[in-house]
């Protein structure tokens, strides 16, 4: 069936925040007295969100241990006002990306869904040029995020379509897991932040999507 809303992720997808981010954990861990990490290693923390890439910083685990409640909320603080005064200093979009959404907004309805915190989204969007969406929904605008299925139900209620009607288009894991249970079809882009092993369809490239849509 002809599809009708096509979703996006952000990070790893759209564009390439990975130094970025790098650079505001690692000021919050020498701002904290903490060991800081190689940007290979926060590279492949990225994709769950800016709570999870804390912990996982402040921890040094993919799989974060406890952490002291204090000491995660004054780290929050301090990553959060230094990410949001260093939001594009070197993030970009990746090749295609601005060409690509401009070519599909007057065929598909079109949704941002990702798990970055709103108050960053929008602002990146419009730097870049990449603002072509009907819905944008953050990390922080629902309950649950991915890889939970309700953001992307969501995004199909909002979007007045049914999630077979839908595509996702994702780089990690936790949009595989969520456009399987929200019973929705993914395309996995292979230049990334996640090298998980899926049964999903894979492109070396956004300009690819023009090709398949």
């Amino acid at each position: 069936m002809k599809k009708k809303a096509v979703f996006f992720d952000l990070d790893g997808t759209l564009i390439d925040s990975a130094p970025d981010l790098a650079a505001s954990l690692n000021h919050t861990l020498h701002s904290l007295g903490m060991p800081t990490y190689d940007p290979d290693t926060i590279h492949s923390w990225i994709g769950g969100g800016a709570t999870l890439l804390l912990q996982r910083g402040l921890t040094g685990q993919m799989e974060p241990l406890p952490i002291d409640p204090k000491l995660f909320e004054k780290a929050k603080r301090i990553f959060f006002e230094h990410y949001g005064a260093n939001l594009c200093n070197h993030t970009r979009a990746y090749p295609h990306a601005k060409e690509v959404l401009a070519y599909l907004r007057p065929r598909y309805r079109l949704a941002l869904v990702t798990n970055k915190p709103y108050a960053f989204v929008l602002p990146i969007l419009k730097k870049l040029r990449l603002d072509y969406f009907d819905l944008v929904l953050g990390g922080d605008s629902l309950k649950a995020k991915k890889p939970s299925p309700e953001p992307l139900l969501h995004a199909c209620q909002k979007l007045k379509v049914v999630p077979y009607e839908a595509l996702m288009i994702g780089d990690s894991i936790n949009d595989y897991l969520a456009a399987k249970e929200a019973g929705m079809d993914m395309i996995w882009v292979s230049h990334g932040y996640d090298s998980s092993k899926v049964e999903a369809q894979k492109i070396p490239s956004l300009a690819t999507l023009k090709e398949i849509l």
